[in-house]
């Protein structure tokens, strides 16, 4: 490798120039292989995307204080006061899934992922902390299971008062539930 600030023949230049053309026309071609492989629906082709995206906000964004920020081109970050307690990643570093990332307790990643390993996964980059993830591509998604873990998420990551806030009003639903009139 060359050093910094030392000077380079005419040579060594015409190949520097030479490599970086081609790279850059390597990537060209590269991007419009995966441009096609988009364009042609692969992950589109999951049943109601942009459904299940909506759907997904509005879960997040019932829970008390929680908000949705963009988390790059088709990323979202699921937050409470400025902490991330889950993702929704759509075909992340090309791995061909749509999923939820979520903060999960101790031992629970484990647990879910040997249980039903073709609907829970280990993420990549927060996966060794102990985030699990959950697909949201396949034909059937268990909604129950995805807002017990959105829910568990939140709490792990939301301050106390916030916490007891989002306890309380969810013991009170419950309550209410039970308390029905009856018909007579």
């Amino acid at each position: 490798m060359w050093k910094v600030g030392a000077k380079l023949s005419n040579k060594e230049l015409k190949l520097t120039k030479l490599s970086l053309m081609e790279l850059r026309s390597l990537t060209l071609c590269w991007a419009d292989v995966l441009e096609g492989v988009v364009a042609a629906g692969m992950l589109d082709k999951s049943p109601d995307v942009a459904g299940r995206r909506k759907r997904l906000v509005a879960l997040c964004q019932g829970l008390p204080e929680a908000t949705v920020e963009r988390a790059g081109v088709k990323h979202l970050a699921f937050k409470v006061r400025k902490k991330i307690f889950a993702y929704y990643a759509y075909d992340h570093h090309g791995d061909g899934r749509i999923a939820l990332l979520c903060k999960a307790p101790p031992g629970e990643q484990s647990q879910l992922v040997d249980a039903d390993p073709e609907r829970y996964f280990v993420p990549p980059y927060v996966g060794p902390k102990g985030w699990v993830g959950l697909r949201v591509d396949s034909p059937r998604v268990d909604w129950r299971a995805v807002k017990n873990l959105l829910f568990v998420a939140y709490v792990l990551t939301a301050p106390n008062k916030v916490r007891k806030q989002s306890e309380q009003g969810k013991t009170a639903r419950h309550r209410d539930r039970r308390r029905r009139p009856t018909k007579s």
